[in-house]
């Protein structure tokens, strides 16, 4: 018998697994609570057991690549086992002081765990191109220092498997509101956002337009467009439906558009200035996707130029450019901003010959 070819589908709700066991785990030590910011009853061998665990590896690795910080397993023991220890120059404390809100907040995605999965799979698969099979998106809900990192996409965990992980930094995601129900409204779009880059690191690699920016030696302005597609759409997701989108998403281009275009044009210029020193160069990349919200000019521009091709030419166009990769990301922007003199332009130097 013949056996048919598979077919290509949409992410769902079963490619996503939310997992808070890594914060629970902590959670569940320092519950006896204690003096001086000193859990009482912990014990550095149940401590050291969660620090081997793969969650916590992971998020060792991922402090020494985009931190320069590599904590040593002793380092993770010490930091659960004593909160105001510190790790990394960071200290833990202020997670064990608010154990109880991170515990509420763990309880709630827990409790609403299906529902969840299925709402950010939705929201990711709105604008991720389908494919024929999807690697499980792993989501690990930790506990780390504050203001170090709220949500990161990984490529893979430490072991060297190739399961795309999240890691979710509890102790951040309280900054994210000031009740439980807030924080979770909040978290549901950042984790949209999330497991969209996760999602398209996958569909990236059969995709033809995908093939000049699938590695780590991009040139300066493909760096740009690449970031402009897949921060950008990232950044849409996260953002089109928060409350007070309508001031951000107008008719007429609100002052964060135009100032992120603004910006996207300034960062190009510097970047084709002849003997810039490359640490300039760097730092004005960087600035492209990472850094404060409405600095991150590659990221927000691109947010803009989705939103503006979504309701030009509709959310099919909007896939389609995407699934078309950075280069015919631009080139339908374009289009939609030619057809509207008040909108911004792309930089010349963001523009190919295809």
């Amino acid at each position: 018998m013949e056996r048919r070819p598979a077919t290509e589908r949409p992410l769902t709700a079963t490619d996503v697994v939310l997992d808070v066991s890594p914060a629970t785990r902590v959670l569940s030590l320092w519950k006896l609570g204690g003096r001086k910011g000193r859990p009482g009853g912990v014990t550095r061998a149940e401590a050291h057991k969660i620090a081997r665990t793969l969650p916590y590896q992971t998020l060792r690795v991922f402090l020494r690549e985009q931190f320069r910080c590599a904590p040593s397993e002793e380092e993770v023991d010490r930091a659960i086992e004593l909160p105001d220890s510190g790790i990394c120059g960071f200290g833990m404390d202020p997670a064990y002081k608010s154990r109880d809100s991170i515990a509420a907040v763990a309880g709630a995605v827990s409790s609403r765990r299906a529902t969840l999965a299925s709402q950010i799979a939705g929201d990711a698969a709105r604008y991720l191109p389908e494919a024929r099979s999807w690697k499980k998106v792993r989501v690990w809900f930790v506990i780390a220092s504050q203001t170090m990192f709220d949500a990161v996409s990984l490529r893979a965990s430490a072991d060297g498997d190739s399961v795309p992980t999240i890691l979710i930094n509890l102790t951040d995601v309280l900054s994210y509101g000031n009740t439980t129900a807030e924080r979770l409204e909040t978290l549901e779009h950042v984790l949209a956002h999330e497991v969209f880059h996760a999602g398209l690191h996958q569909a990236e690699v059969m995709l033809p337009g995908w093939a000049d920016y699938r590695d780590n030696s991009l040139s300066d302005f493909a760096y740009v467009r690449r970031v402009m597609l897949d921060e950008g759409i990232a950044h849409y997701i996260d953002w089109r439906e928060r409350p007070g989108a309508d001031t951000l998403f107008t008719w007429k281009p609100s002052s964060r558009e135009t100032f992120a275009f603004s910006q996207l044009a300034t960062a190009c210029r510097r970047l084709r200035q002849p003997g810039a020193a490359r640490g300039d160069l760097i730092e004005i990349l960087q600035l492209a996707g990472s850094g404060p919200l409405w600095s991150k000019y590659g990221a927000i521009s691109g947010m803009f130029a989705a939103h503006r091709i979504e309701m030009a030419l509709g959310k099919k166009v909007l896939r389609q450019a995407i699934e078309g990769g950075p280069n015919e990301f631009l080139k339908t922007y374009r289009q939609v901003s030619r057809r509207n003199p008040g909108l911004s332009g792309i930089p010349a130097e963001l523009i190919t010959l295809q």
